[in-house]
């Protein structure tokens, strides 16, 4: 039987470098609330479904799990970006960043746990080096992914019982339209040859898909490295 993946956010960055590399041993399920980018998407894979969910609004989960009975793979790697110092940045601001980055991972894991259970399945949470940190102005973005990553520690504490894996991918900055935002809010010049590949965070996410039994990668953190000189 073809295993199956789950991902958010797949229709560009990281969650289509994910996508991509998991599309040739696996059934996709690509999750998000534009369809028609979803199914311009699925088309370039060899086995993909789009299913509707808006993860800036909860509810609805359980209807998107009820269409999947089994579960190999759950990669969370939808996001959103907020900056701005605490007095700029606004309530709305604060409840949509830990509504996208982190209830709707939490409210989406629940309801597919029973199909994660019978697959003994694997769950990849993509953070942030913000994950870890913050900077002045990413006191929203950066409490998000704290959470995300106490979510993820949760999970995999309470599920290794259920045969279920959990990996939290902290990215430092990876060539994405997210990237090129932030350097927008810090006015820098952007330059997408400075920053990690997307495809390099999906094939640490690989890596530790192969591992197999007995054994995890937690934690991955991965970090631009120095160009070299001319």
């Amino acid at each position: 039987m073809t295993p199956s993946a789950l991902i958010t956010g797949a229709t560009g960055g990281i969650g289509h470098a994910i996508a991509g590399a998991l599309a040739p041993t696996h059934h996709l399920f690509l999750a998000g609330r534009n369809i028609e980018a979803l199914q311009l998407v699925a088309a370039s894979f060899p086995s993909a479904t789009p299913l509707l969910a808006d993860l800036g609004f909860p509810g609805g989960m359980d209807q998107l799990a009820a269409q999947i009975s089994s579960l190999d793979v759950l990669v969370h790697s939808a996001g959103i970006l907020r900056m701005g110092t605490m007095e700029e940045t606004a309530q709305n601001d604060w409840e949509q960043s830990m509504q996208v980055n982190v209830l709707a991972p939490v409210e989406l894991t629940r309801a597919l746990l029973p199909a994660l259970r019978r697959a003994h399945g694997h769950v990849f949470m993509i953070n942030s080096g913000l994950g870890h940190r913050t900077i002045a102005g990413s006191g929203a973005y950066s409490a998000s992914k704290f959470a995300m990553k106490a979510f993820a520690d949760t999970l995999r504490l309470e599920e290794a019982s259920n045969g279920l894996k959990v990996t939290s991918i902290h990215p430092g900055r990876v060539a994405t339209p997210m990237q090129e935002q932030l350097h927008s809010w810090e006015e820098k010049a952007y330059d997408a040859e400075n920053w990690v590949r997307p495809e390099q965070v999906a094939q640490a996410l690989m890596t530790a898909l192969a591992l197999g039994g007995r054994a995890n990668l937690d934690s991955i953190d991965i970090n631009p490295s120095p160009r070299p000189k001319a």
